[in-house]
């Protein structure tokens, strides 16, 4: 991810209305899980057997963003939002592969983990984490 932003600059550039409406609809709670409101009902489809709760998260708070530096600062401020509403620790995930940018947050659980500790391993895609 490094070299990804090594020449990007830092702006407060305003998220699209799509992303401001999904930050201003909120959380819900769910069995231990937090989820973006506008993406809760995606955890009905997902048997929950399958996945742990970070897996679980993860797969149903990750949204498409349509350029690294909107997905950046929708995770500073989506990881904002959850300060604010939670006392939990939370780790906000970006990544990027030079086209497409997704961003997906969990609840930090101990023996459970989204990615590995060694982000620059990553070679297919640059990964950040907000927390």
């Amino acid at each position: 991810m490094q070299g990804y932003l090594a020449d990007w600059k830092s702006d407060e550039s305003t998220l699209s209305p799509e992303l401001s409406r999904i930050l201003n609809s909120g959380f819900v709670e769910e069995n231990g899980c937090v989820f973006l409101a506008s993406e809760a009902h995606n955890s009905a489809d997902t048997r929950h057997g399958e996945l742990d709760d970070t897996g679980l998260e993860c797969f149903v708070n990750h949204l498409h963003v349509k350029s690294l530096a909107e997905a950046v600062q929708f995770a500073r401020r989506l990881e904002s939002a959850l300060t604010e509403r939670f006392t939990d620790s939370f780790a906000v995930v970006v990544s990027f592969d030079g086209r497409d940018a997704t961003v997906r947050f969990h609840k930090r659980r101990a023996g459970e983990a989204w990615v590995n500790d060694n982000l620059e391993g990553y070679l297919d895609e640059g990964i950040a984490v907000f927390d």
